[in-house]
């Protein structure tokens, strides 16, 4: 379904779920805000977008699994760590690299050290 590029609905939903605006899902998604919209209307995410997705998405079902709930997850998103500078994971969720790391937080989290 990636390589098809994923129905852009599912960036509206999972917004929904992360409590943040389509703007800030747009920035995560690394798109305008106008593109966003444009995406929405044409009813598909392209390749790159559609894997910005459901890397964010598949991170964020991590968070809940590891916390224990939705919305810890939420909040642990939106939340200064210390780990990471004192900056809120959402903001790292930005790239790659960030989701990884994010991934390993939780790992860590997972298993009971300090994070």
């Amino acid at each position: 379904m990636i390589t098809g590029g994923l129905p852009a609905v599912l960036a509206r939903e999972l917004a929904s779920r992360l409590m943040v605006t389509m703007e800030e899902m747009a920035m995560l998604l690394r798109l305008t805000p106008r593109t966003m919209q444009r995406r929405l209307e044409d009813g598909s995410l392209e390749i790159g977008e559609s894997e910005r997705l459901w890397e964010l998405a598949r991170v964020f079902f991590r968070a809940i699994d590891v916390l224990e709930s939705e919305a810890a997850a939420v909040q642990w998103f939106k939340s200064p760590i210390q780990v990471l500078g004192w900056t809120t994971p959402l903001s790292f969720a930005r790239t790659a690299v960030g989701l990884r790391e994010l991934e390993n937080i939780l790992g860590r989290i997972e298993h009971g050290v300090f994070s």
